[in-house]
Formats: structure tokens, sequence, C-alpha cells
């Protein structure tokens, strides 16, 4: 296609071309992915040899119509200019003013990702028709293995998809993976598919080879399904990038084409910074550099790693374990630049770093040394001193934040003033024999010289030193002050002072759920010991475990807190004890207290996997006996402490807050083999168990021989003393570390993760199976899609589910998504008046106006209108044309067309013998109570305001005869509907069979019914006014009075009175009125009717078209922002 200035052009290899030559062209395009767009226009003058490109596009149809706003708006004027230079001027001229009209939708684009890269995210999103918010994180060269052939193509990695596409001689491959479906995640190496990476989902395995980045893209593969896995565990929504990076001051980082890709890759890095170092959790890495530190304890300069992030500067040196710093920038009053010296060349480019406590560290050898210190006075100068914490601020952070157990608390009145207490070891003081005082007193003096050499608190130098005197414990005194130093709680206590006594002042004023769990378990924490014995310790437990429940409602309580919690109260005060529980469930032992302690159980797949690496006979017999995820959840939940006396299993804390979650699964491993020739010779699980309760019971302290427990009044046996479990478990496991131990951990996660969710899939299908609407598989297929659109859609659930609440209650829809699943899948979702109908439906369905349907109530709604019964389905649809789902306004309200011309009814054709009055009425206005479907689901006001109304009385009445089966049901109960509902509700039947193959028959039989029904109304009208007037008289007097008691009646001289039912009156005729026996047994008459209300539609199949719709269909080039000259001015 050409004219005298533009040209048209397809590129080989597309369109209706199947030659040799364009099928070569196409694949050659993907396989190196120069796949341009195969269709565009170019300008050029007649006498001139250079082109210009005008628009290109992937689709035919879109670029004819570029061509035709060309021919529309520039070939006319160009025929008027003089010269041919003036006409390319004025071409170039206006496409730039088209570029330039779209710029600023993609401002600061630029900054974010390449040119280049843009044009792969427009790709991605046009191939798997992926929303715009749908964000590629980065792409790759490789293979697909499909069946036994490998199709090279490129594989997109997204937020929340694996995506690949390959086009070969002709054949186009796609294939798409949300990563919530992943199950299994490795890398492989086999004859069939040599050197790969495996992604495993419920339904198929996926193979992928020939990488040119293996290691990176499995990393990023592996990232992107650990976010999709916590997301799943934690229900908060979607991912967010983080912006301050785009602002950040950085030298010597390596440009990436992808912001997203160096967002995640600064996640990683900022997490295992976290991990290394024990910060809290909103730390975030800001860079790091080579460097020495001056290590005054043995006068050398150790090399090593300088970290750099918000609040703190850290050290490790580059020998494991030799020595590391973490220095808070709140404690620096002083950085400063130190003078080189001739003499001593390796104090070289040093910075010289002195804190409050005239503490000095100095770093050496830093190779851009002005640009660190220039870094250092940035975070500096960020780093505001804490201030203290109101009640008032901590209750208002608490109810922006979430529900909870807490979010239907009530107020109680309780004792307002009260007192942190001290460790409960100073008030309670236990008998210890003179041997194990003189051996603490011993320990202290050893621990005082460590911290005259090497420093306390944080900043102490952290040496091998320090490991050898952990392995004996932590003398009683100083625990206080070790265990929040070495577990980053101090830190966490430092910059929130006062936020303890605010928490708790909140949190004990309210009776709820997760209050009433703590008060059940209070008084089985630690009943062996005296202080929870009585009130001080029962309390000051009781307002830890409240506080933590309320400052964290994703956690709230779980039982195993209780008995950790108060080993902490015994050896720290109250408000240390409360950080220290703080940093333990959501730093050191991520994810295991929530409801369904999934952390403890991805580390029994851990301790599964290193059993069976380490003690592979051992691991063998415990799989046959079933034990090997029976024995470990109680120890990894209390860190053994419920398991062995106290005060042994207090040294395995000591070294748990120094070196993080690996000591529990080396001492795991080591019990395991000190007592692998026992279980060996172990006939049953039972045998096994108590063998190993027996020998943990029987672990002592050294320091103290009597602190074995007592069974039925007689010493337990004595097994081996803590510190050489300890030193065994060091010598025989040391080499674990915490980056293996993560890696397995991701592993595991995923396979527990999604047994979970399958899990409570599973519950909650079983849960609603028996009201008959659906199949099994049905509903499994629906829950699934519902799953699939609240991960999609990144919608967060307001309510932390509440276990003890039924199965369906886990899932919740809102209206928004429930009018997509009713357009998509109901056979009443069709016509112009879907909306209404689903918007009627869902105030019918939803039992306690929180603006959410759970996933029975969805059921229930679509199995109405796809399979329940005929009868059923009819009192449904007679149902949601009653006040109160149809009120007065939406009848007298008209609805407008696009050019705001009211649009008449379409059902008056058919009433002939009603035809004057029938024409003067309207179609319905817009989704009923916007304010109700679109209001905050918390917002439990309404629901409250409304608890004892009429609309509520009345919703219940007609929800309870819908969901009635009893074809003997009393139908006479039923309100009676009036003329002007009538009308309404005929032409919705009339709606629904417009969306169905025209049928005049069908249409015929609408006409007839329709008209003998309104005859019957005229009947019931005439027998009705023969009946005394006093009934009219009462009827009127009891709705004027109602009316006087509602504010929110609107008072009119002309107001219309109630119908027969009582209901406001609206319209026509006050008298006019047919039953639902008369509906349902006139409506049966006509066959076509009777058919289409009796056909039971696949849910399955809708489904698939639902989902087809969501992957396969393609959007236009003008809903993206592609730069396409020839679009990007189609309005102008």
């Amino acid at each position: 296609m050409a004219n005298l200035y533009f040209v048209l052009q397809r590129r080989k290899g597309y369109g209706k071309s199947k030659g040799l030559s364009s099928i070569l062209v196409g694949t050659l395009d993907s396989v190196f992915d120069t796949k341009p767009p195969p269709y565009r226009i170019l300008h050029q003058t007649p006498t001139s040899e250079v082109y210009y490109l005008i628009s290109c596009s992937l689709t035919y149809s879109e670029i004819e119509k570029d061509w035709e706003w060309i021919e529309r708006n520039l070939c006319e004027t160009l025929n008027s200019f003089d010269s041919e230079e003036e006409v390319t001027e004025f071409v170039c001229c206006k496409i730039q003013s088209v570029i330039a009209n779209i710029v600023p939708n993609n401002q600061g684009a630029e900054d974010e990702d390449t040119k280049s890269f843009r044009t792969v995210t427009f790709k991605f999103h046009r191939l798997f028709n992926m929303p715009q918010d749908e964000k590629l994180v980065n792409y790759y060269s490789c293979s697909y293995w499909k069946g036994r052939m490998p199709r090279q193509g490129w594989l997109y990695l997204s937020v929340n998809h694996l995506c690949f596409y390959a086009y070969i001689l002709g054949r186009e491959t796609k294939l798409v993976v949300r990563w919530s479906d992943v199950t299994e995640l490795d890398k492989t190496s086999s004859l069939v598919f040599p050197d790969s990476i495996r992604i495993a989902t419920r339904e198929k395995q996926h193979h992928f080879s020939m990488f040119l980045h293996k290691s990176e893209t499995f990393t990023l593969m592996t990232q992107l399904t650990n976010l999709a896995m916590k997301q799943l565990i934690n229900d908060k929504g979607g991912f967010n990038e983080d912006k301050d990076l785009l602002n950040k001051l950085s030298k010597n980082v390596p440009k990436k084409s992808s912001f997203l890709k160096r967002d995640l890759d600064a996640r990683a890095h900022s997490e295992a910074y976290r991990l290394l170092f024990r910060l809290p959790a909103s730390e975030k890495l800001d860079g790091s550099t080579d460097a020495t530190l001056w290590t005054p304890y043995n006068k050398r300069h150790v090399w090593g790693r300088m970290f750099l992030s918000q609040n703190y500067l850290c050290f490790e040196s580059r020998v494991k374990g030799l020595v590391s710093v973490v220095i808070p920038l709140r404690e620096v009053c002083l950085v400063e630049k130190a003078e080189n010296q001739a003499s001593n060349p390796a104090v070289d480019k040093s910075v010289l770093l002195t804190t409050c406590r005239k503490t000095s560290f100095l770093f050496a050898q830093i190779q851009d040394r002005e640009f660190v210190v220039d870094k250092i006075s940035e975070l500096l100068s960020r780093t505001r001193a804490p201030s203290l914490v109101s009640a008032d601020s901590v209750s208002s952070r608490s109810s922006s934040s979430g529900s909870s157990n807490f979010s239907q608390c009530e107020e109680v009145t309780t004792e307002t003033t009260w007192s942190p207490q001290p460790p409960l070891m100073t008030l309670f003081k236990l008998s210890c024999s003179p041997e194990c005082s003189t051996s603490q007193e011993a320990r202290e003096k050893l621990w005082e010289l460590h911290f005259v050499e090497y420093g306390r608190g944080v900043t102490m130098y952290r040496t091998t030193e320090v490991a050898r005197l952990l392995l004996q414990g932590v003398p009683d005194r100083l625990r206080r002050e070790v265990w929040p130093a070495f577990s980053g709680a101090v830190n966490e206590m430092a910059t929130n002072p006062g936020l303890y006594r605010a928490l708790v002042d909140q949190a004990l004023g309210k009776a709820c759920t997760a209050n009433d769990e703590i008060e059940r378990d209070l008084h089985r924490s630690l009943p062996e010991h005296p202080a929870f014995q009585c009130d001080i310790g029962i309390s000051a437990l009781r307002r830890v475990l409240s506080a933590y429940a309320y400052r964290n409602p994703q956690i709230g309580y779980c039982q195993a807190m209780n008995i950790v919690a108060s080993v902490l109260l015994i050896y720290s005060s109250e408000e240390e004890a409360f950080w220290q529980l703080a940093t333990l469930c959501e730093s050191l032992l991520p994810d295991y207290y929530n409801t369904r302690v999934v952390g403890a159980l991805v580390d029994q797949g851990v301790l599964d996997d290193l059993t069976s690496e380490h003690l592979p006979h051992l691991h063998a017999r415990l799989d046959e006996l079933g034990m090997i995820r029976m024995i470990s959840l109680s120890w990894f939940l209390t860190i053994f402490l419920s398991v062995m006396p106290y005060e042994s299993a207090v040294n395995i804390i000591d070294c748990f807050f120094y070196d993080g979650a690996r000591v529990i699964f080396q001492v795991a491993l080591t019990v395991l083999e000190f007592n692998q020739e026992k279980l060996l010779s172990c006939r049953e699980e039972g045998e096994g168990m108590q063998l190993l309760s027996d020998y943990l019971e029987g672990v002592y302290n050294e320091e103290n021989p009597y602190s074995s427990r007592s069974k039925d009044g007689e010493q337990m046996k004595k097994s081996i003393s803590v510190q050489k479990l300890l030193y065994e478990a060091y010598s025989k496991y040391g080499m674990l570390s915490a980056g293996a131990i993560e890696r397995l951990r991701l592993k595991y996660r995923l396979r527990v993760v999604q047994q979970l969710e399958d899990g409570v899939g599973r519950n909650v299908v079983r849960s609603i199976v028996g009201d008959g609407y659906f199949s099994l598989e049905q509903l499994q297929d629906l829950l699934v899609l519902v799953r699939e659109e609240l991960l999609s859609q990144r919608r967060v659930n307001s309510e932390r589910y509440d276990p003890t609440q039924p199965p369906y209650e886990a899932y919740k829809v809102d209206y928004e998504l429930f009018q997509l699943l009713f357009v998509g899948l109901s056979p009443w979702g069709k016509g112009t008046q879907a909306e209404n109908l689903a918007a009627r439906l869902f105030r019918l369905m939803d039992r306690n106006c929180d603006g959410l349907l759970n996933f029975r109530e969805l059921a229930a709604a679509l199995g109405m209108t796809c399979t329940a019964d005929m009868t059923q389905r009819l009192k449904l649809l007679y149902t949601l044309h009653l006040p109160p789902l149809l009120s007065s306004a939406e009848i007298e309200s008209p609805t407008r067309s696009e050019n705001g011309t009211e649009v008449a009814t379409d059902a008056a054709d058919f009433f002939n013998s009603m035809e004057q009055s029938v024409s003067s009425l309207e179609s319905v206005a817009p989704p009923i109570e916007e304010n109700y479907l679109m209001r905050d689901p918390d917002d439990r006001s309404y629901a409250y305001s409304r608890e004892q109304s009429w609309e509520v009385r009345s919703m219940g009445s007609l929800r309870s005869m819908v969901e009635s089966r009893d074809s003997r049901l009393d139908l006479k109960s039923v309100p009676k509907m009036d003329q002007p509902h009538f009308i309404m509700l005929w032409k919705t039947i009339y709606d629904l069979f417009q969306a169905q193959p025209e049928d005049q028959e069908t249409f015929h039989a609408i006409a007839t019914i329709g008209t003998l029904l309104l005859q019957l109304g005229d009947v019931g009208k005439r027998f009705y006014l023969e009946r005394e007037e006093s009934a009219d008289s009462l009827l009127a007097a009891a709705a004027a009075h109602s009316a006087g008691l509602r504010p929110d009646t609107p008072s009119s001289t002309d107001q219309q009175s109630p119908d027969r039912n009582g209901n406001p009156g609206v319209g026509l005729d006050p008298h006019w009125s047919i039953t639902v026996e008369q509906f349902l047994a006139t409506v049966l008459t006509g066959q076509p009717i009777a058919e289409f209300f009796s056909h039971n539609t696949s849910l399955s199949e809708g489904i698939t078209r639902l989902r087809g719709r969501r992957f396969n269909r393609l959007n236009s080039l003008s809903d993206t922002s592609f730069t396409k000259m020839g679009n990007g001015n189609k309005g102008t």
C-alpha cells in the first residue's frame, strides 16, 4: 500500500505468506530476539532517497488504522506545500508533536529502565496479554523442552509469572506459569534434560536449558518464587518497588537494564546483611566496600568488608568468624579522615569513628575514602534521636495497620496502674549449691575480662573468643545484657523508647480472641518455677504476650510463645523480654508463630534433608517409622525449652541468639546421632518417641547437676550435659551455614506452603460440597480461580483468618470480584441488566453486611443461577425484584445513554394491553447502594446501625425463602409484588433472552405470559377493592407512622401510600399485585422460558473461557504506552 509520500510495508515471515523464506525469517527473528515490528509506515518524497519511519505495529489491523489516520489528517494538507522539503519538515514536526503529547505519561521511565528493556516489556505484555501493572523483571534466552524436543526462545520473568515464547518454523510455543503455583524449583542434569532448570506445578513439570546465565536466572527464579510464597503465607498484598533506589547516592554499581532487577538484587543483599548482623527487618543495605579494621585486642589490621545501611555501620572479616562489629549510627558522635603515615602504610586512606561512649573504630585501606565519608555523613544527617511513643499514637498506628484478633475487641475495665518487673530471677531466687555459686562467679569474671578487652554491648568486637565463652554458657546475671546485644533486640528497644508501655496500656483494655487464648495458657507456662506460681510472674507474662499480639496482628498469639516468653522474663526485664520475643518471632524464626506455624513446618523439612545427608541409615529408619516429621516440631517452636529442663535449654538459647537458627539444627542432628543405635532397633514410632523424650529430659547443666526433671516423683536418668551436647554439635556440624539453611528453607517452603494451601482448599470444598450446587471438581476449579484473582489483583484480606471459623471463611470476595465472576460464569450475567442483578444478588447473599462474600456465599450465589432447580431460580429472580433489593429510587430514576438521552424499555413492546403505562417506564438505574458495595469492609458501624432495621429483617426473610429447596414451603409468607416492580422483573427476563439466539417463539411466550400476569394482577386488584376499607386505613396509618420515625424518608405532599405488603408506595397502582405462586405457575406454562431456567450451566467451561479471555485476547495498542508515532495522535 503506497501513495505519493507514504508507503506501508510488511516484513517477510508475517501475514499470509507461508513460503520457506518467510518461515526462516520469522524463526531467526524469534531465536535471536531481533524480531522487529512486522508492519511499518515510511515517509519519502518522490525525489529523495531518505526514508523516515512514521509508524510500526505488530498487527495489520492497527497499522491499517494508522494508515487511515495519515490519509485523513496529513495527505490533503501535504498537497498544498510548494516544495518537498516543506512536506518533509511538516511531517516530521507533526509526528514530533504526537510524541511530545505522550511523553508525560512516561516521565521517569528513562531513569528506571533502559529504552531497549521498555521495548521488551511492551512485547511481553503483548505476547502474553499481561496487565500493565505486571512488571517484567528480566528476560533470558533459553530452550524449553516440549516433549523430547527443545524449543529455542525467550524466557520472561515478571513479578507474578514465568512466561516463555518461541517461534520455530512457523509454529508458536507459549507458556505462562504463575509463581504462586510452583511446587518445586531446582537445577537438574540428566541424559534427557542436560544441565537444566526444572519447575514443577501441581499439573506438570517444565524443563529449561541452554542458558547463557544459568546461575543468575536460577537465583532470580528463586527470589520471585520466595516472594510468592511469602505473599501466600502473610497475605500482604503485592510487590512494591523501592523507589528510593532512584535517588540513592551510589558509586561503582553496574547499570542494570531493569530497575526491578536492581531492586530485587538490593533486597537479596539487604536480607543477607540483616541475617548476618541480626539487624531489624526494616534495615536496607546502602552499600559495602573492602577495608581493614584495627583490632586493639591483638593490635592488627584485619581485612574484611565494611557495610553501610540507614542506621548501622558493620564489619565482617574475610576469614569467617575472625571478627565482626556492629556500630549503630545513633551512637556515633564523630567521623573523621585520619592522616596518612609514611611510616605505617597500613593506615592509609583511613576513617576514624568515635562513639558516644568514647570508643574508637579505625577503618583503613578504603579505596574511595572521600565517597565513603560523604556517605556516612549523609546517613548520620538522617539519623534522629528516638522519641518516646505515646499510647494514642500506638492506638492510631494499630487501627491503620490492619485487622487482627483485636479487630473485634471490646473495651473492658482493667487496672491502669502497673509497674514493669525486673528479671524474675532477682525476685524469686532459687537455691544454689556452693559449687554452682563458685562456678557462676568464676565465669562472670571471665566475661568481665572479655568485656574489658573486646568491649561490651552491641559494639563489642565479636570474635572466636566469645564463641568459646558461649559454649560454657552465659552467667545468669549477664544474660539480660548479652541476649539483647547478640539477638539485635537492643536495637529495636533503643529506637522505640516507651512503645512497650504504650502497647500494654492499649492491649490490656481489650477482651478478644488473642487475650482469651493467652489467659488459657498463662498457668501452663513454666509451672515448675515459683515466679509463675503467683500473680507477679503471671501478670508480667500476660502483659508481654498481650502487647506483642497487639503490636503484630499478623502473628497475634501462638502456643509456644508463652514458654519462650516465660524463660525470657526470668533472665531479662519485662521490656527487654518483650523486644527479645519480637526479634525472635520476626527475624530469628520468621513465620514460626503464625496460625499455621509455616516456619516450623519448613524447618522440619530442612531437618529431614540434613538427616538424609548426614545420617542416611537413621533417616531411612525414621522414615519407615513415620517419625521424622513428628519429633521436631516442639524442638523448633520452643527452642528445646519444652522438652528439656529450662536450666539446660537456656545454654542452647545463649548460642541461638549469637549464631541464629543453625544452632537448632546442629543440636537436633547431634541428638539423633547420639541415639542412632537405639533408634535403629525401635520397632514402632511410640518407642522411638519415648526414647528421645527420655533422653532430652535427662539433659542436665554441669553447674546445676540436679536440674534434670523428675517424673512421677523419681529423678530422671541423666543422659548428657548441655555443655557437652553443644560442644559436640559445634564440632560435628559446625559446617552448617546460615546461607545453606536458607537455600533449603526455600526448597521446603514451596512444598509446605502449597501443601497447606491444598489442605485449606480441600477443607473449603468439603465444607460446602454438601450444599449440592456444584460437584467437587467444579468447586475446586472455582476456588483456584478465586485464589488466582485475589493474588493477581493484589487484594488483601481485611481480616486475618481465624482457624476457629468455618473453612469457607478463609476466602472472601468483594463486589468488584463478584461482579467479574458473575458476568463471566452465570447465564444471568450476559445481558445489559447484569450489573444490576449482580449488585442485588451480592447484597442479598451478604449476611453480615461487611461488603464481602465468603466462599460458601459465593458458591451459593452462582449455584442458584447456574445449577439450581427451576423453581428455586425463578424464586430468586422474583426475590431480586422485591423491596428492599429493588428500591423505589431505582424504578423512578431513568438510565441515560452515552449521548444523554433516556433509554426506554424494550419490554413494553410485548405488553399490548398495557402499552401506554409501560412505555412511560424507563430502565433501571446503576447498581443499588453504591456506597454499600464500595465501602471499606472494616467499617462495621454501618452493619451495626442497620442491625435492627426493616431492610435487614426483610432481607433475612427473603434470603431464607430463596435458599429453601422445599417445594412444600408456605409461599404465602412471601411478599406480593406490585406493578412497578413486576414491570422491572419482566424487563429483566426479556434482557436475559436478548443474549440468546433469536427465536420468535421465545419472545412470543415472554409477551403472552407477561400479559397474562398483568391480567392476573388486575383480577387481584378488583378483588382487593371489594374488601373492607378499614384494612387500607390501618395500613396507611402504619406506613405514615413508620415514615415519621425514619429520618431518611423524604416528606412529600404527594407521597404514595404503601402497597398491601407494607412497602413504600412507588407508583402506578398501589392495589395491583401478584403472588409468587401466580408468578411460578404462569411462567412454567411457557416452554422456552422453562427450558432456559432449567438448563444447567457448566461452571468448569465458564472458568476455562474466563481464563482464556485473560491470557489469549489481544488488547489494542492504544491501551499501551509504546511509542508508536502514528498511533499516539488518534484522538486529535
